[in-house]
């Protein structure tokens, strides 16, 4: 086994992931960013990673866009939108940002492995994406060893892929090309 088949391996299942997101929750998240006046981003641990990247790709695509913690976040308000990121759904963090911001008047959304968890259950929207499929006797050794060992690598990078998505999507609906990334993108580097 190389860390090739590793990586294939990953894709392979990421497909299998990312093929049950429903379109119906996409476009409601994408409805809540194009109606929101700032949008906040949050997470914990390896989902924040993840969020991090989107909130980059919000802001280069003209998005009023923060992270939460930063020392030059504002107060969020009403009209904004607060979008995490927790797999588990209960990261007690992530839940108190969530509670926190609907108690400002702010709109929340979560991307979760578990639409029953307490998180979703307080957002006002939630975007389900799956956990790491059950290892199958049709696996090959490599899936296999990545089910087991690295089942985490599969939500934050299908989470990445989804957000990706939706940033296409909304560079499309407002006839955006990789100009306006290069117009947004940092220029103190």
């Amino acid at each position: 086994m190389t860390a090739k088949d590793i990586a294939l391996s990953e894709l392979h299942t990421l497909q299998e992931i990312i093929k049950d997101v429903k379109d119906i929750e996409l476009k409601a998240l994408m409805i809540e960013i194009n109606a929101a006046k700032r949008i906040f981003i949050g997470g914990a641990g390896r989902s924040l990673l993840s969020m991090k990247s989107f909130a980059m790709r919000l802001m280069q695509t003209g998005h009023e866009t923060y992270l939460v913690g930063e020392v030059c976040t504002p107060s969020i308000q009403p009209g904004d939108l607060l979008i995490v990121g927790s797999s588990s759904g209960k990261t007690e963090i992530v839940l108190c940002l969530v509670k926190k911001a609907k108690s400002h008047g702010a709109r929340t959304a979560v991307l979760t492995m578990h639409t029953d968890s307490p998180i979703a259950l307080e957002a006002n929207c939630v975007v389900a994406i799956k956990k790491t499929p059950p290892v199958r006797d049709t696996d090959e050794y490599a899936t296999v060893f990545a089910k087991k060992n690295m089942p985490g690598n599969f939500n934050e990078a299908a989470l990445i892929l989804v957000l990706d998505g939706i940033i296409g999507c909304l560079m499309e609906e407002k006839k955006q090309t990789i100009e306006t990334i290069r117009y947004y993108h940092a220029n103190l580097e």
